[in-house]
């Protein structure tokens, strides 16, 4: 058997009838003094009573507010993982500091910056030289040296921070000009007393606008960017300087090229003069420099051949065995620390014209002979007369190679060789032999006679033959003398030829 529950008024558990439209409508509460009753059932627990109302059922409308803002929420956290993302993904590292230029050659660029400081980590960075990457350094390096540059020329740099695949902004751009090339080769290619000519290489690249060249650390001058050579003047003589080298462009200088040391040349010596000539002989003094350190010495010489050298107090020089009537050209050097100073202007000499006397006779002669004088009765292979003329060829064996000195004539006289020797004096020549030349007809016969041949020639003209002083002209006479010869007997009669002689004009010129 059931046992009936009653519930207290006005409790959530209370049944509730049918309301007018058939439903179940709000039960009438009981008055509230009146208390619940739960009247005990036979084998079920007593009832308890409590005066707290149990829990009502959730309305309608309560319910949908709570599943909107659940919605709500849901909504909004996607709109955030998604705005997050996108943050995420545009989140970069900040933009490096802008470059600096800390060393500049003309080969290479130095660059520093200050690091990103904001937004992802950096992994490395990257450097672009007109917009092309040329570079990158680890993210703990904050300098690059760009050494594929071209002298003499405008590079724009940036650099840009990288991590992982994101891009920092690039850096402000950073303009830089490379400097000239270095000016090489430095060589001295013309030195003088007081002045030096200083050259060097060309510039491979792009010429500088200009070159300034130093001198001992002072600048003393420039040359255009074209030229490549510059002659520094107003040098002490005999001393040595450095030199170095500058390209510049604007206000861009090359590094000095490497020091060049030239020393100027000793001063030559001053008052060169010829204080005797002879034919042979050529004196020369001069006086000491009036410039520079003292000299060592001097060198003399001759038509562009070095002859001899003096010692520093010598001023003076005889130059010997010379050709007369020549013209010479002399100069003389100052000698420092065997260095040799330029040659001044040479001094001409010409040598003295020698007489004639002194010329040296020798060589074959064309001989042209006219008899001037006949005395007594002479035959000559026939008679000889007055204004006879002959033609010969004689040969002149000098005892000597230069000047007058004895000669032996072999020569032809009416078909009949004879052999003579010659001395000099004063430009005349004399000599005689005894030599078979004419006949003496007689009782006898035919007798040949023992002659006497002299000659006497006179030097008229002289000149050079391979620089010596010869005869080139001669005259003189040939004298043919015979003594008196018998030429036999008969019976009381007896046959001579008296003595007699035959005189000669003799001519040569070569």
């Amino acid at each position: 058997m059931t046992t009936p529950t009653i519930f207290p008024p006005g409790s959530d558990a209370e049944p509730r009838g049918p309301d007018s439209s058939g439903g179940a409508g709000p039960a009438a509460s009981p008055p509230p003094s009146e208390p619940t009753l739960a009247l005990p059932v036979a084998g079920t627990p007593p009832a308890t009573f409590s005066s707290a109302p149990p829990p009502s059922p959730p309305s309608q409308p309560t319910h949908r507010r709570r599943w909107w803002f659940v919605a709500l929420a849901a909504g909004l956290a996607v709109v955030l993982a998604l705005v997050g993302w996108m943050v995420w993904r545009n989140w970069v590292p900040s933009a490096p500091g802008a470059p600096t230029s800390q060393t500049i050659t003309a080969t290479s660029v130095q660059l520093s910056w200050s690091p990103s400081t904001s937004g992802p980590s950096v992994d490395q960075y990257l450097i672009q030289r007109n917009g092309t990457q040329v570079g990158s350094v680890d993210a703990g390096v904050t300098s690059f040296v760009d050494n594929t540059v071209t002298p003499d020329t405008s590079y724009r740099y940036v650099v840009i921070g990288a991590s992982g695949g994101k891009r920092s902004a690039p850096s402000a751009e950073v303009v830089v000009r490379t400097l000239p090339a270095t000016p090489a080769d430095l060589t001295v290619s013309l030195s003088g007393a007081t002045s030096l000519t200083i050259g060097w290489s060309p510039a491979q690249s792009i010429a500088p606008e200009q070159y300034v060249i130093s001198r001992d650390g002072a600048e003393v001058g420039s040359v255009p960017g074209a030229q490549t050579s510059y002659v520094d003047v107003g040098l002490t003589p005999a001393t040595a300087y450095g030199y170095v080298v500058v390209a510049v462009s604007g206000a861009g200088r090359s590094e000095p090229s490497a020091e060049l040391f030239a020393e100027t040349l000793p001063a030559p010596p001053t008052g060169l003069r010829a204080s005797s000539v002879t034919p042979d002989a050529v004196t020369l003094q001069w006086s000491a420099p009036t410039a520079g350190p003292p000299s060592d010495g001097y060198a003399v010489v001759r038509d562009g051949t070095e002859i001899r050298t003096v010692p520093a107090s010598t001023l003076s020089y005889t130059d010997r065995r010379l050709t007369p009537a020549t013209t010479y050209a002399y100069t003389v050097l100052t000698i420092k620390a065997g260095v040799r100073s330029d040659p001044p202007a040479a001094l001409k000499v010409k040598t003295r014209t020698p007489p004639v006397s002194s010329a040296h006779l020798a060589g074959s002669w064309p001989v042209n002979g006219k008899v001037t004088k006949v005395s007594g009765g002479v035959t000559l292979g026939g008679s000889a007369a007055k204004g006879q003329t002959f033609e010969w060829t004689w040969d002149f064996a000098s005892k000597c190679t230069v000047g007058p000195c004895p000669a032996v004539v072999s020569g032809v006289f009416a078909s009949h060789p004879f052999t003579v020797t010659v001395s000099p004096s004063n430009g005349t020549y004399k000599g005689s032999t005894k030599v078979h030349v004419s006949h003496c007809e007689g009782l006898s016969g035919t007798v040949d006679v023992k002659n006497t041949i002299r000659l006497n020639l006179t030097v008229t003209k002289a000149a050079l033959e391979s620089n010596i002083w010869s005869v080139t002209s001669w005259k003189g006479t040939l004298t043919v003398a015979s003594p008196y010869t018998a030429a036999g007997s008969s019976g009381n009669l007896r046959s001579y030829c008296p003595a007699s002689t035959v005189t000669t004009s003799v001519t040569a010129t070569k």
